[in-house]
Order: C-alpha cells, then sequence, then structure tokens
C-alpha cells in the first residue's frame, strides 16, 4: 500500500473513502456487508493463534471502512507490538489516528456552528491542538521511516506553523527549497508562512520564486496562486508598483479577465 500523498496529510477535509484502504480498489465496490461472525473468527485468531499479520490487517480495515477508528487503532496497537516493521499495519495505525482526530475536531466545529460559545470553542480549539499534533507525529514517524520522502517536510510544517512553531516550520520548508521538484511548492508555502507571520518582504520573495522557476517550471495552479498572492500582498502593503507588476503578470495568463483589467487601471491611476 503507497503511503498517503503529503498533500492529502496538509489539506484533508474528510476521511480516505473505502477504496483507498484497500490495495486493490475494485474490492472496495464488491465486498459484501461482514458477517457477525467473521468479526469473531478474527478476534479469536488475533487472541488465540496470531502467526501472521494477515488478520490483524483484515479486522483493522474493516473496522476503518465502518469509521470506528478507536477500534481499528486498538487492533492496530496490537499488530504493531507483534510485527513492528510492517508497513502497512504502520500506515493503517497513522490513518486510524488522523481520521480519529479529524472525526473530532469535524464534531466539535458542528457543535461550535451550532452553538457558538465559551463552552463550544474550548473542545474546538482542543481538537485543532491535538489534529496538529497527529499530523506533525505522523509526518515525523513516515520520514524516520522514509527520509527519502522529503515532500513530507510540506505538511510537517503546516502542522508545526499550527502549532506555532512558526521557527521549526520555516526549518522544514528550508529543507526542501533546493529540491527542484519541490521548490516551487515549498516557496509558495513559504510565502504564505511568512504573510501570515508579517514579514512581508520575505513573503513576497518567496512569493516571486515559487513563480519564476525555469526547471522545473511551476504548474500552473503554483504559478498563478503565487503571483495572486504576491500581488495582493503588494497592494496591501503599499507597494503599488510591485503590484503593477504581479497584476500584469496575472493578465499575460488571463488576459481577457475584466476584474484583472479593472485593478491594473485602478493601480496604475494610484502611481500617478
Amino acid at each position: 500500500m503507497e503511503p498517503l500523498s503529503p498533500q492529502d496529510l496538509v489539506v484533508r477535509q474528510q476521511p480516505l473513502d473505502d477504496d483507498q484502504w484497500l490495495d486493490d480498489a475494485s474490492e472496495a465496490t464488491t465486498e459484501p456487508a461482514i458477517p457477525l461472525e467473521r468479526f469473531q473468527t478474527l478476534e479469536r485468531i488475533i487472541r488465540d493463534s496470531p502467526i501472521t499479520v494477515d488478520p490483524y490487517l483484515e479486522l483493522a480495515r474493516i473496522y476503518l471502512h465502518q469509521n470506528r477508528y478507536t477500534d481499528a487503532k486498538r487492533i492496530l496497537d496490537l499488530t504493531i507490538e507483534k510485527f513492528p516493521q510492517d508497513e502497512k499495519a504502520n500506515f493503517l495505525r497513522e490513518e486510524a489516528q488522523i481520521n480519529r482526530s479529524l472525526q473530532l475536531h469535524q464534531e466539535a466545529q458542528k457543535a461550535y456552528d451550532t452553538e457558538p460559545s465559551p463552552l463550544t470553542k474550548e473542545p474546538l480549539d482542543r481538537c485543532h491542538v491535538e489534529l496538529n499534533v497527529a499530523r506533525e507525529s505522523i509526518c515525523r514517524a513516515r520520514l524516520k521511516r522514509h527520509p527519502d520522502q522529503l515532500e513530507l517536510n510540506l505538511p510537517l510544517a503546516s502542522a508545526l506553523e499550527n502549532l506555532g512553531q512558526t521557527s521549526d516550520a520555516i526549518l522544514c520548508l528550508e529543507n526542501v527549497i533546493h529540491q527542484p521538484d519541490l521548490r516551487a511548492k515549498a516557496s509558495l508555502q513559504l510565502g504564505q508562512l511568512y504573510e501570515r507571520a508579517g514579514r512581508v518582504p520575505e513573503a513576497l520573495s518567496a512569493y516571486r520564486r515559487a513563480a519564476m522557476y525555469r526547471v522545473p517550471s511551476p504548474s500552473d495552479e503554483v504559478k498563478y496562486t503565487a503571483i495572486v498572492g504576491a500581488a495582493d500582498l503588494a497592494e496591501e502593503s503599499g507597494l503599488i508598483d510591485s503590484a503593477v507588476r504581479y497584476v500584469k503578470m496575472l493578465l499575460e495568463i488571463q488576459p481577457n479577465n475584466s476584474k484583472l483589467q479593472t485593478r491594473l487601471a485602478g493601480l496604475e491611476s494610484m502611481e500617478l
């Protein structure tokens, strides 16, 4: 089973779909309901004669399918005690952790949206911290097992920033800023981080790098997002010449965008 993509760890808004728990996605659509006897058989095998990892993983996947993340983690904890080097067991245990944290966060968010108050805000804040602690822990664990997966520094930086560890988040991004396949995304994320920290010159520099790398070129989405970030930040900061330059770059991408044309005219009138 492939590790979860770093992007999923950054922006995950919902638990994985059922077919993503399985090595063969087709199994998810054809698997019948699990009879109670199968649960009992698997639990008995695990209790009495746990020779291989297979019954552990089968039972864990069943629980994950049913969003029973606490039960899945219980089984996977036992799995890792007996088979500590099994990658599938470690992967699924981490998925159970992140999904349980996400589940609790969603429930707390729903309660706060329904009735905003200090009583509902406190558990929401706590769940937010716990979710990012889980993300940090999982990213570090996967980097330890797979040090070549440098892209995990991106979600790790996101989690650290959300935990108030801005300096550590910057270091994570700087770890990959010179990797050709990661530097555009890392520069964009670094620009957003610097902007939220109020470090305007550094943010603009990072946005500019993210948009202007040549080999390899950034994706269209990364390039456009970086230029938008630079244009907005320059305008908000009163750097009109810079804002004009970035809006012109946006118009090179979308020459018929009337809103951008109007925005450019307004900025150019401010230059006079």
